[in-house]
């Protein structure tokens, strides 16, 4: 979010309009009393030459001939030196005249040498009087410095994502002061590299000292999307948090970026190529996404309180340090459900404090029987559809983006925290450890999110995965998840909830001070499909338990199925082939249901393997089998 400059005093006028500094002062002082020294020993010079002439008339012998008769008064000796003169080489008045004007030359280059090397570094870097910023901007800039970026990042921990900035070109951040006032204290010579072209170039601080002046700090974050050749304004106005975004294109055609044409005001989602990803939801027609979502909020609005007065005994119950883990699924997506409680289990984990929110009363049986706790949301769920999405953004996965939306604001309304993930999500160690860890640098953050991978604009600033986050409860939490619930027309529109989400972390975060923290795309912690299908070694290194994770999510996968047999090869798949697919009646055979009375059948005691794609990772190797991707090269 990029502001506008504040206001500060007015800076004083450039130095070199300004009388002399002191140093100045004493150094010029002292160049001039040194020539009077020479001055006055020029007068005794001539004195001296004068007086020797005279003598030399008296008796006889020229000036010059003293030389030999009284060589330690000679005036070749106190110019030249013992041995440079002999008594021939000067002798009348004319000689002594010219003697004495190269020897008060000589000294006075010679002091004026010595003022020069003893000033030098004042005399090399006279451009140091030169501020930075002209008066004209007096009011917005007064002085500039450089901080590492990783450092500033460590320092203050922004919540954003970070890309390391070593050897990229984006190593270092700028921080302009826009009073003198906010100049660092401690550091003088660096106060002044900031305000005043030294020479140096721009000064580098470390963070705590370039920032310890700085009463506010505003922060951009900024990039170059799609390497186009992009500038960046800074305009001193009345304060903005928001960027506008400009480029040379035709948005009524979405035409790509064409350089005869002028600069044109677009959203902050358009892309070089053409592309708009952010646009408002049309409100006409049959089946317009405002009034769809109008019918929606309505049930909602109409039904909430009886909802929170069912689920407050449940939350009560499960819940645990005030925090319950969410998920919602329908019939098409619980395999993975179930593959998510099967392994868990087969690893030791309690799932005391899981709650499950099925869109359709076959989920609620299947979760049930796998011992999980559950809450059918009939009213508002019940009319979504039970079967799967078949590719991201169809019309099943984005029935359920309203699933994903409902589950999560529930119990925060009712003050618990909320760990959301999505069914295709296996634990390697509790994950509640470490959001529950109240020694963390991270402790303090509203909301906490897996890194989704993608630094696509759709995604900027944070590229937050929407299926997997720790929430805090609170009224910020509360309201950003009302909000989201309020712009499910958008979620429509834009066939994402993920891309909703994000949009309103940055602005909630600008307007209520919202604190977001998205997990680093690297971490070892937390990964997921972007590790799966980008990072090779991190794999390997997973695969053999040398990683500290605590999760894997499959996600950057096109659709269950894909999903499933990636995770079978992974090893880790733990339901067996007669559960998968299947009611809760059918896997008993007609027989009774109750609570944990799929365990047995479904839950393998060992994962199961099998080969499908050489390309990606597997357990073993799978050499044999068939690439997924065009000229994919085998994973081992």
């Amino acid at each position: 979010m990029s502001p506008s400059l504040r206001s500060s005093p007015r800076s004083r006028p450039p130095l070199i309009s300004q009388p002399p500094s002191s140093n100045s002062r004493r150094s010029g002082d002292a160049v001039a009393s040194k020539i009077v020294v020479v001055i006055v020993k020029s007068t005794f010079v001539l004195l001296l030459c004068g007086s020797s002439y005279l003598a030399g008339s008296l008796f006889g012998y020229h000036s010059m001939d003293l030389t030999r008769m009284h060589a330690p008064m000679s005036v070749g000796r106190m110019i030249h030196g013992a041995e440079s003169l002999s008594g021939n080489d000067l002798g009348n008045a004319a000689d002594c005249n010219e003697a004495e004007k190269q020897f008060i030359e000589s000294k006075v280059k010679e002091e004026l040498e010595k003022h020069r090397k003893k000033s030098g570094e004042e005399s090399s870097n006279s451009a140091s009087q030169t501020r930075r910023f002209p008066k004209t901007m007096a009011q917005n800039a007064n002085g500039m410095a450089r901080v590492k970026k990783d450092d500033l990042d460590e320092f203050f921990d922004f919540g954003n994502p970070m890309d390391g900035g070593e050897g990229t070109g984006e190593e270092d951040a700028i921080i302009i002061y826009q009073s003198k006032k906010a100049l660092p204290s401690t550091d003088k010579s660096l106060a002044h590299s900031a305000e005043y072209n030294d020479g140096k170039g721009i000064p580098l601080m470390d963070p705590k000292t370039a920032t310890e002046n700085c009463d506010g700090m505003n922060v951009i974050f900024t990039s170059n999307p799609g390497n186009t050749q992009q500038c960046t304004a800074i305009i001193g106005n009345f304060e903005s948090y928001h960027v506008q975004r400009w480029m040379k294109v035709d948005t009524t055609k979405s035409t790509p970026v064409k350089a005869d044409l002028p600069l044109a005001h677009v959203s902050r989602g358009y892309a070089s190529r053409g592309k708009a990803n952010f646009y408002a939801p049309p409100s006409d027609g049959k089946f317009s996404p405002v009034k769809r979502h109008w019918n929606s909020l309505r049930t909602f609005l109409q039904n909430v309180d009886s909802v929170l007065n069912d689920l407050r005994p449940i939350l009560e119950k499960v819940a645990r340090n005030n925090a319950v883990v969410i998920l919602t699924c329908n019939m098409g997506q619980s395999a993975l459900l179930m593959n998510f409680a099967c392994s868990a289990r087969r690893r030791g984990f309690d799932l005391g404090n899981v709650l499950v929110f099925p869109t359709d009363i076959e989920t609620k049986e299947l979760a049930e029987g796998l011992g999980l706790a559950t809450y059918y949301d009939g009213k508002n769920m019940g009319p979504l559809p039970s079967g799967e999405a078949r590719r991201y953004g169809d019309k099943n996965f984005k029935a359920m983006m309203y699933a994903k939306v409902l589950c999560v604001l529930y119990p925060l309304m009712l003050g618990y925290d909320v760990l959301f993930q999505d069914v295709d999500l296996v634990w390697i160690k509790d994950p509640m450890e470490f959001f529950h860890d109240e020694s963390s640098k991270i402790a303090h953050f509203d909301v906490i999110f897996q890194h989704d991978g993608s630094n696509s604009v759709r995604y900027a600033p944070y590229s937050a995965n929407s299926g997997f986050y720790y929430t805090r409860a609170n009224k910020r939490t509360q309201y950003l998840f009302t909000s989201l619930l309020y712009h499910s027309d958008l979620i429509i529109t834009w066939d994402s909830h993920q891309q909703v989400l994000v949009q309103l972390l940055s602005e909630h975060s600008s307007l209520f001070g919202l604190g977001v923290k998205v997990l680093g795309r690297d971490t070892e912690m937390f990964p997921g499909g972007y590790q799966y299908h980008r990072n090779k070694q991190f794999m390997k290194k997973f695969i053999k338990r040398e990683t500290d994770s605590y999760v894997f999510h499959m996600s950057w996968t096109e659709n269950k199925d894909n999903k499933l047999l990636f995770l079978k090869q992974l090893g880790e798949w733990y339901v067996t082939d007669k559960c998968i697919g299947k009611i809760a009646t059918d896997i008993l055979g007609g027989g009774a249901l109750s609570e944990n009375a799929l365990i047995q059948p479904c839950c393998a005691i060992e994962p199961i393997f099998s080969c499908h794609y050489r390309d990606k990772p597997s357990k073993l190797p799978c050499k044999s089998s068939e690439p997924i991707d065009k000229n994919g090269r085998s994973f081992w």
